[in-house]
């Protein structure tokens, strides 16, 4: 018997290590992240709670590099083990997830569903202030910018008092796009440079990408290409190496606005990747950016993103988590 046992333990050792380094890369890189999980044996063949981990860390290395179909997959294989205790401690967890894909996938109502659910179970003030942020960023979405920053103003006095950085950095990042929905181009800067300077200091790729573009498309907006000069070889650097298409999409949007700004036009090529591109942006907030501070510019011919329709996600292990009971 102690064979036996000696011989599953070194099975399981395997596992439990490349989890724990593919754990560790979440917040500096979490495409290594994924490629770790996706070098290990399927997860089909794992015991229970390590095939429920392995796609928990599927499911957080998908939202910063904005992989929504590995998202969902990931969150259709837990579900299919939602009786087991692994799972139902990892919940919280779980729905914030499925809320952050819901929310991408414009379900809006199901999103909020969802993210309640999530902050119902939730066990600390860290995993209520991430959620508070995702349930502004639903407002946001709806359009609905005075719901959107109470929320953010009940997350950031909690995470100014609880010296939560990472947080109030995401926070500051929203509040500035939020700022830049409704044309507060100043403010917007002002938020995108202390967003940028913490996620700086904490060395958080995902968060540099996403305060750098984002400040990088207010130099624009304010025809400052020296700011935009100083700031666009770190930050393409770190979207080049980081897999998020979306990201991507949004800097070449940027660029070629910096180069008319140089006296380059975009010629017919270059406005027919645009015209690709723009499809490829995050979410129709940021298309909304596009078309109204850039399109114009480069004359380049885009839609308007319309006010999003309500629908309902269908799926039959989505009435668990309407009933929001997990005890």
């Amino acid at each position: 018997m102690l064979c036996c046992s000696l011989g599953l333990g070194a099975q399981v050792a395997d596992p439990i290590d490349t989890l724990n380094e593919a754990e560790d890369y979440l917040t500096v890189n979490p495409a290594h992240s994924i490629l770790l999980l996706e070098n290990m044996a399927k997860p089909d063949t794992l015991p229970e709670e390590l095939f429920v981990r392995w796609h928990l860390l599927a499911m957080r290395a998908s939202v910063p590099t904005n992989q929504m179909p590995r998202l969902i997959e990931s969150l259709e294989a837990v579900f299919s083990v939602s009786q087991s205790p692994y799972f139902r401690n990892q919940i919280t967890s779980i729905l914030s997830a499925l809320g952050i894909w819901l929310r991408r996938s414009q379900y809006y109502q199901d999103a909020q569903i969802s993210l309640d659910c999530s902050y119902k179970y939730a066990q600390n003030d860290r995993q209520r202030l991430t959620l508070t942020n995702s349930l502004a960023l639903v407002a946001r979405e709806q359009r609905n910018h005075s719901k959107a920053r109470a929320l953010y103003a009940r997350s950031r006095t909690l995470a100014e008092q609880l010296q939560q950085t990472p947080v109030l950095a995401m926070i500051e990042n929203n509040l500035g796009a939020l700022a830049l929905d409704e044309g507060k181009v100043d403010e917007a800067e002002r938020l995108f440079r202390q967003a940028l300077t913490d996620y700086q200091e904490l060395d958080k790729r995902s968060g540099k990408i996403s305060a750098g573009i984002n400040l990088l498309f207010v130099f624009l907006i304010k025809e400052q290409t020296m700011n935009y000069q100083r700031l666009i070889g770190p930050t393409s650097r770190l979207t080049s190496i980081f897999p998020n298409e979306s990201k991507q999409a949004l800097l070449s949007w940027l660029q070629a606005r910096f180069e008319q700004l140089q006296g380059k036009a975009p010629d017919d090529k270059v406005k027919l990747a645009l015209k690709v591109a723009y499809d490829e942006l995050e979410s129709d907030t940021v298309r909304a950016w596009v078309h109204k501070y850039l399109a114009p510019k480069l004359v380049v011919e885009v839609t308007h993103p319309l006010i999003p329709m309500k629908k309902s996600f269908e799926e039959p292990w989505f009435d668990a988590v309407k009933e929001c009971d997990w005890q």
